[in-house]
């Protein structure tokens, strides 16, 4: 009987599983064939016009040229007076070195290839930062879930306390508090690192909300196993660590996906103390190259970080599903 009763994976989901590797694993081998051909930077320099190199400029940055294997990019301004400059960017792909100047796509193409290590070295301070947060916090949920609902005079009303506080007042202002306020009540306190000073705001922020999650998931289970685990003589502890924690992990996933994502996005706060995040240095790109279109790449890393995170927790959601 319970044979009959089990359902099968849809014939076609491993057939698109093969589809999906097949074309990742043809993509490889056309960027490797591709790296072989890629211009290389001796191959930049000496496809700059004339006219430009002779160009007597107040200023001229260092040109940036990036190989990312199967495309690259140069980049190079002279500063001619106080008002204008001129700017060469080329693109390299396929064993071509194409000017980007008067073409509007192929110009973005160029700036964000020159953006990229910037933003994905932000990209990675913001996922760090939301890492670390969110597993401290979950770490401080749980004890500060089973403080507001024990009976203990001290510890319930510091477990209500700290949630209702943490809670109640904006992020933004918990983090000045930790990098700012601290030194002021005392020297002692002053934090060398902007991210040790992100990761403690944002996980004791991160604490505060997912304590409620853990405690609402606490509450939602029968309460006829506590009974049974009194009669088989287990004590408090032993209960909620061996039997009802245990089951709580799959009903908080949802939310835990949840404020992943939210502390994801809310990492954007750091660049209020300079931190160098994903959205610090999307402003640092924008001041010094006055492109408004690098808000274009920035978004779309936050959207393709947030739907990692949505396709991993609803993987773990489907896996520990409570209906399963």
């Amino acid at each position: 009987m319970t044979d009959m009763i089990k359902t099968k994976k849809p014939a076609g989901k491993s057939g698109k599983t093969r589809i999906v590797l097949v074309i990742l694993a043809l993509l490889i081998l056309a960027g490797i064939g591709l790296s072989f051909t890629t211009p290389n930077l001796e191959d930049f320099e000496n496809a700059v016009p004339d006219s430009f190199k002779e160009l007597e400029a107040v200023r001229a940055t260092v040109p940036t040229y990036h190989n990312y294997g199967f495309i690259s990019d140069y980049v190079m301004t002279k500063k001619v007076s106080s008002v204008s400059a001129e700017r060469i960017s080329m693109l390299g792909f396929a064993g071509q070195i194409i000017r980007t100047d008067g073409s509007t796509l192929l110009t973005f193409t160029v700036n964000c290839l020159n953006w990229f290590p910037n933003l994905i070295r932000g990209a990675g301070t913001t996922i760090a930062l939301t890492l670390v947060s969110v597993l401290v916090g979950i770490f401080l949920s749980v004890f500060l879930a089973l403080g507001k609902m024990s009976q203990i005079p001290v510890v319930r009303p510091f477990c209500r306390a700290y949630i209702f506080f943490f809670r109640g007042t904006p992020l933004l202002m918990q983090l000045f508090f930790v990098w700012f306020g601290l030194p002021l009540i005392n020297p002692a306190l002053t934090l060398q690192s902007k991210f040790t000073a992100a990761c403690i705001a944002f996980s004791l922020n991160c604490g505060a909300y997912c304590a409620e999650y853990v405690r609402a998931a606490i509450e939602s289970i029968d309460k006829g196993q506590f009974e049974a685990a009194r009669a088989l003589g287990f004590g408090y502890g032993r209960t909620m660590f061996k039997i009802i924690i245990p089951q709580t992990y799959k009903r908080v996933i949802p939310s835990f996906a949840n404020e992943f994502i939210m502390v994801l996005k809310d990492a954007s706060l750091t660049s209020i103390i300079a931190m160098e995040d994903l959205s610090k240095a999307t402003q640092n790109i924008l001041t010094s190259t006055n492109q408004v279109s690098v808000y274009i790449p920035a978004m779309a890393l936050y959207l393709l970080m947030t739907w990692a995170c949505t396709k991993l927790f609803g993987a773990l959601e489907e896996k520990f599903s409570i209906y399963q």
